[in-house]
């Protein structure tokens, strides 16, 4: 599958549930030239159900698993259904593992995924 065109740049972390999440996603809503538009958008891996984030941010639930091994189905078809829906001008996404970290970043940044986003190291 070709990605046909450049998607809003992604930021990619690992973080642990909570308290931790919470912090990582209003960090990023600070730094992130996205969030002056308002249109910023959340995928976090673990999480039991959509909800809305810091800032009424949309906050998506990933399943639990690693994206890039027994969650790439999942992965490829949220961030398409996302970035459809939302049209976000930055997307944040928080694993909970950093052991697969630089492959989903490959994968996020080559089109691997359907869609080529510009991956913040």
């Amino acid at each position: 599958m070709k990605a046909a065109k450049l998607e809003p740049p992604a930021t990619t972390l690992t973080v642990a549930a909570g308290a931790q999440r919470e912090a990582a996603i209003e960090t990023w809503l600070q730094t992130t030239a996205g969030a002056k538009s308002g249109r910023c958008l959340v995928i976090a891996e673990g999480l039991l159900h959509d909800r809305q984030g810091p800032r009424e941010v949309p906050v998506l639930a990933l399943a639990a698993g690693c994206p890039c091994c027994i969650g790439l189905v999942a992965l490829r078809v949220l961030l398409a259904r996302a970035l459809r829906r939302y049209r976000p001008s930055a997307l944040l996404l928080l694993l909970s593992s950093a052991q697969h970290l630089p492959r989903v970043r490959a994968m996020l940044a080559s089109g691997e995924l359907g869609v080529r986003l510009a991956v913040d190291q």
